[in-house]
């Protein structure tokens, strides 16, 4: 018997001291040990066993994932098909990463076969708009859009319904890929894009128009937007409708899951989101 096997066995040890010595040197292993963990619970003897080992496993995945978004948040290009893997694993860690990214490859390939440098941009969005929402049948979800599925893309891919944070991340990264620039815009009622004339500048000035992606890709101005929230008497400041950055659509993103969480009263995903959070204070 090898010191990993060995180490797991004595998760049943009924000594809570040997148990607790036990738990803090399998969890300074990290993920590497989370395959094992992960046969050692289908094979557990008891229900008491299980649990043990279902807590430590949540620990070293909780802990794996927390240590990814630091090394997102850190990366040059802080990727968004990246980011939608993360923020799968906050629900399932172990869920399969290949199936979004070929469901997200196929609709980049849709849309990157219709595209020409020779297309308008105005040209470009209907071809988009076309595809994402004629073609694949992506809709906004208005009967329940706060509901903790649509905040997490394996279930809006599959189910082809999204609220506007799911939705606009996905749009947005299909327009990216396809060198249109397009940025984020962190309403807090609504995540909507914003169009610029350059892929560099992202300041409101530089800004042409407005994007909304939960509304089926519908266009408007500046003047439309400011003219909308200040007939419904409320007042905006410049950082809510300018192009923000994919750190500052994480956290919101991550806001709006904390908010969800909350209200199922998930108090164990509760502790990873409110930690995963505490990474965007100072960023």
């Amino acid at each position: 018997m090898n010191k990993i096997s060995a180490l797991i066995k004595l998760i049943e040890d009924p000594d809570e001291q040997i148990f607790s010595q036990v738990r803090n040197e399998i969890l300074s292993m990290g993920a590497g040990i989370i395959p094992n963990l992960e046969d050692a619970l289908l094979s557990a003897p008891n229900a008491d066993s299980a649990e043990r080992i279902s807590d430590i496993l949540c620990d070293i995945q909780y802990e794996d994932l927390q240590q990814n978004f630091v090394q997102w948040m850190g990366s040059e290009e802080q990727d968004l098909l990246e980011l939608m893997i993360l923020i799968e694993q906050i629900r399932d860690y172990s869920f399969s990463k290949q199936q979004i990214i070929e469901q997200i490859a196929q609709l980049k390939m849709a849309v990157w076969l219709e595209l020409n440098e020779n297309q308008t941009i105005l040209e470009k969005i209907k071809i988009i708009n076309s595809i994402f929402y004629t073609q694949q049948n992506f809709s906004a979800d208005e009967e329940e859009p706060y509901a903790l599925n649509n905040y997490f893309m394996g279930s809006v891919l599959g189910r082809k319904k999204g609220n506007d944070t799911s939705l606009g991340v996905l749009y947005l990264y299909i327009a990216q890929t396809q060198k249109i620039p397009f940025w984020g815009v962190k309403l807090l009622s609504n995540f909507i894009l914003a169009y610029t004339q350059s892929e560099q500048n992202k300041a409101i000035d530089d800004v042409l128009f407005y994007l909304n992606p939960y509304k089926k890709g519908v266009m408007f101005s500046l003047m439309n937007l400011l003219e909308f929230f200040s007939h419904a008497g409320v007042e905006l400041n410049i950082a809510e409708i300018t192009p923000c950055t994919n750190i500052d659509i994480a956290r919101r993103w991550m806001w709006f899951i904390q908010q969800a969480y909350i209200r199922k009263g998930d108090e164990k995903k509760l502790v990873l989101v409110n930690n995963l959070l505490k990474l965007f204070i100072n960023s």
